[in-house]
């Protein structure tokens, strides 16, 4: 059922029974684990291989897992694979739980059968690997198997081009960070959460993101097992038994969200890390946003510093009312935001989505959740409230994913009786806050002060000191 921003105090709350992730070390962006499951389908039954096809000598089910091993005297003849024979996988979500005591394995997704049915080794695979091995730092990489090869590191985000012409545009996590508080747990179960959304992919491990993928290399066709250097958007789930010593791997819990056919467009950059020519200041002072790393001030814990390099960009206002908003060039409608943002001690700030519908950034940490309001870390700013506090500390990267439909009008430019725009799903933090808020009219200090059928991405800088980094827009095209 839909909720009505005019009825602002009368809304119930839905409960969600959720993992706190507040107390998490500033690595990036973690997701939990949300309670409401609808939409998964188990494709594992925890009993036998029914659903599966691989090598009968190396993969069985043992106590309830697919279990790979291969021995001295039965080695694998090259990497093979188990196939799962669902069918090819467009959009979806993954998780599946891991478990490695040594070797060497992977999770294929999008892939696809590259060898014969009458060869010895008959299940060879090309396509997406999620790295699986006893090593931090490298576990939770992207791989191109028979394909491209390496292709993002444990922390990167990467834009990948035509001609496999390769930047990384910024960081996801800090690695040594996530080394540090263990993101891995060694010859123990580990959980993989994969997306994969048109060009668009990410890796979490154990909540914890690991990379980021936009792959605008040309796109390959799914049923030309010769055609492998490029990027690909559909294709079969496997998973791997690497040649070489003996091994062993485990696998179960395997769940699949196959999303809504077609709904994704291209995922693209509106930052790309290096400047901000694609940018404009509004009203105000003075523009102090730059180019950066960010940093909280070790001198005053309420100013941010930049310490240099790229990926970030940082509004280094020393004061309220100092600097000016900024808004990128593009203009959007219905669409998928995805943003990081860092606030200091105390600082204040806004992501306003087709400039004008602000979700309000502010430091909240600490604050009880009986006492949130509609101006605080997750807010629609004057309208609707966070029902709990998903806000992490000053100085913490913090993750917006922000699903939005624009408002609709007709040929006389008057807004339809059904068009009022959507906040269709706010989280933070990968805890979901809001969903399915109309929108009656536009919020305070937007772009225009009006409503419109697009509009650019614009985050307040007129309020105190923040930084954003990782900027993708996704158009939605139902």
């Amino acid at each position: 059922m839909k909720k009505n921003i005019s009825i602002l105090h009368s809304v119930a709350i839905l409960a969600l029974a959720i993992v706190a992730l507040n107390l998490l070390p500033m690595v990036g962006c973690s997701q939990s684990a949300l309670a409401d499951d609808a939409g998964w389908t188990t494709i594992f039954n925890g009993k036998d291989l029914s659903g599966w096809d691989g090598d009968p000598r190396l993969w069985s089910v043992k106590d309830g897992v697919i279990h790979g091993e291969t021995t001295q005297e039965n080695p694998a003849r090259g990497n093979t694979f188990i196939v799962w024979k669902g069918g090819n996988l467009k959009d979806f979500e993954l998780k599946i739980k891991f478990r490695l005591q040594n070797g060497n394995s992977g999770i294929q997704y999008r892939s696809k059968l590259i060898s014969k049915e009458t060869d010895a080794n008959r299940w060879v695979i090309s396509g997406y690997q999620a790295e699986v091995e006893n090593n931090p730092g490298k576990v939770g990489f992207l791989y191109h198997e028979a394909g491209r090869a390496w292709l993002v590191n444990v922390g990167d985000l990467m834009v990948i081009e035509k001609g496999n012409k390769q930047t990384v545009v910024s960081k996801v996590s800090d690695v040594e960070e996530l080394k540090r508080i263990g993101y891995y747990k060694d010859k123990d179960w580990n959980e993989y959460h994969i997306i994969a959304r048109g060009n668009h992919l990410i890796h979490y491990l154990n909540g914890y993101k690991t990379m980021e993928l936009i792959d605008n290399d040309r796109i390959t066709n799914p049923d030309d097992p010769g055609d492998r250097n490029g990027s690909i958007r559909e294709g079969v789930l496997a998973l791997q038994i690497h040649a070489g010593p003996p091994m062993i791997v485990d696998f179960k819990d395997i769940k699949i969200k196959k999303l809504e056919p077609g709904k994704y467009g291209d995922a693209q950059m509106v930052f790309n890390g290096k400047d901000l020519d694609n940018w404009k200041g509004g009203s105000g002072k003075a523009n102090l946003w730059v180019v950066g790393k960010a940093k909280v001030s070790f001198a005053d814990p309420k100013k941010l510093e930049n310490a240099g390099g790229e990926g970030e960009m940082i509004n280094l206002t020393p004061a309220h009312g100092e600097s000016q908003d900024l808004h990128c060039n593009e203009k959007f409608g219905d669409c998928l935001v995805e943003v990081q943002v860092m606030v200091p001690k105390g600082s204040n700030s806004g992501v306003y989505v087709m400039g004008e519908y602000e979700v309000q950034v502010l430091d909240s940490w600490g604050k009880p959740d009986n006492s949130m309001s509609a101006g605080d870390m997750g807010a629609v700013y004057g309208g609707f409230k966070p029902p709990f506090n998903a806000s992490r500390k000053p100085g913490q990267w913090q993750q917006y994913v922000i699903e939005w439909q624009a408002p609709k009008f007709d040929a006389s430019g008057k807004k339809k009786p059904d068009g009022k725009a959507v906040f269709r799903k706010i989280e933070l933090n990968g805890r979901v806050l809001q969903s399915n808020l109309e929108m009656e009219q536009q919020t305070p200090g937007g772009v225009n002060g009006k409503e419109a059928p697009t509009g650019p991405l614009m985050f307040q800088g007129n309020h105190g000191p923040v930084a954003y980094r990782n900027i993708i827009i996704t158009p939605l095209k139902k």
